[in-house]
């Protein structure tokens, strides 16, 4: 029993001293469940911007406005057509519905009648609710005000010019997720050249130190470059994913958020001593933004008091300018404010890095 009771000791001593064991043991799984908890916990707090152009003036187009008005994830902005599709297609608004001329007239005189609602594909989460919720009231409609039997009918028309399936809009998240991870881990190699004095020798050669970092960070590019090829090959062979974008602009996307999470994850392990100790900073860092940066979930299901971290997030931005380029998204946010703020994030962690890296 006592020689149990020592190897049990032993066991549990081995394991506290691993880092990385214990953060994917206890950390790990409650910042998990904190992430989403708060993504979903603030789904009450869910509106949509929603443009509303009533064409008909009649007591019935009236009814169906305040109906939507009363919808209470809806905030209703009224416009002409014109103005509310540039606005849905600058990201401003998440649905336009349009209320045709002289539906009010058709409906009394006993015939049929289209509300028809503007969606864009690429918000997938967002317009499958937005339409959905449109289904039920304009099936309340025709319970309560025209007292037939669905006289009235929603029709859904998406502003894409081109029919795109919803891995289409997926795979901008998953090429993001691969630069961040590409990015962020490409500091470990630099503290494990440190840790085992490899640093130290290539000071004793005529090697400069700056070519030592060009050297890795050009290794990184090529594979980020290469891995942009098979995350869009295989998402094009397998599943008929089409890119609507220009090759050139994503190339220079990826090559601009390859160096920003490269200068990003040098900057954050530039202290560490140990590349053990390096890797639970790295995904103390990884994991929140993956899931805060709206890659994989709308900006809508962040509750308010999360939505400035979302926007200080340098993936939030990547994530945001490829899906405009590879599916013509929507904006969340300019394009010149993405390459702006991810520029930004380069120069200051580049020179934070300088700054705070050791090299013995």
């Amino acid at each position: 029993m006592r020689a149990f009771l020592r190897l049990l000791a032993a066991d549990f001593k081995q394991f506290l001293r691993d880092r990385v064991a214990l953060f994917f043991t206890f950390a790990f799984p409650v910042l998990f469940m904190l992430l989403f908890g708060f993504i979903f916990s603030g789904n009450e707090d869910i509106s949509y911007n929603i443009g509303m152009v009533n064409e008909d003036s009649s007591p019935v187009s009236q009814s169906i406005v305040r109906a939507l008005e009363d919808v209470v994830p809806f905030s209703i902005t009224q416009g002409t057509l014109d103005e509310e599709l540039s606005a849905l297609r600058s990201g401003e608004r998440r649905a336009v519905v349009l209320i045709p001329a002289n539906l009010g007239s058709a409906l009394n005189s006993g015939q049929d009648a289209d509300i028809v609602t503007y969606y864009d594909p690429s918000q997938a989460t967002s317009s499958q609710i937005i339409l959905s919720i449109m289904r039920e009231v304009v099936g309340g409609i025709n319970q309560q005000i025209t007292q037939r039997s669905d006289p009235l009918s929603l029709r859904e028309e998406s502003i894409q010019s081109q029919e795109l399936s919803y891995i289409s809009y997926l795979v901008p998240g998953v090429l993001s997720m691969s630069i961040l991870f590409l990015g962020l881990f490409s500091g470990i190699v630099q503290v494990e050249r440190r840790e085992k004095k490899a640093l130290k020798r290539f000071g004793a050669t005529p090697l400069k130190k700056q070519i030592v970092i060009l050297s890795q960070i050009t290794q990184r590019l090529i594979i980020a470059l290469l891995q942009t090829l098979i995350i869009i090959a295989v998402a094009h062979f397998a599943f008929n994913v089409e890119m609507v974008g220009n090759w050139f602009a994503v190339f220079g996307l990826v090559f601009l958020g390859t160096l920003t999470f490269i200068s990003f994850g040098y900057f954050i392990v530039a202290r560490a001593r140990t590349a053990e100790s390096a890797q639970p900073i790295i995904q103390f860092v990884q994991f929140p933004m993956m899931f805060l940066s709206g890659i994989f979930f709308p900006v809508e299901f962040m509750p308010a008091f999360m939505k400035p971290i979302m926007a200080a997030m340098p993936l939030t931005y990547l994530g945001d300018g490829l899906r405009q380029i590879m599916v013509a998204a929507t904006p969340t946010y300019p394009m010149a404010l993405n390459l702006g703020v991810l520029g930004a994030w380069l120069v200051v962690c580049m020179l934070l890095s300088f700054w705070l890296f050791k090299w013995e």
